[in-house]
């Protein structure tokens, strides 16, 4: 896997651009770094729930 490989992010709701900039300016971090961290809890998500499918239970 490549640590900087670049991927390009359509957003086509205008709501959610507009307030992804007004998050990234309240917080003053980029809206890359607010993309990647809502793109990293939606993998994480995905591979929970295929873990319950699956029988795994999360450690604590």
């Amino acid at each position: 896997m490549l640590e900087n490989e670049t991927f390009s992010v359509q957003l086509t709701d205008p709501m959610l651009y507009d307030r992804l900039h007004t998050l990234s300016a309240e917080y003053s971090v980029s809206a890359e770094l607010l993309v990647n961290i809502a793109v990293k809890r939606l993998v994480d998500d995905v591979d929970f729930v295929r873990s319950l499918r699956t029988g795994k239970i999360g450690g604590a």
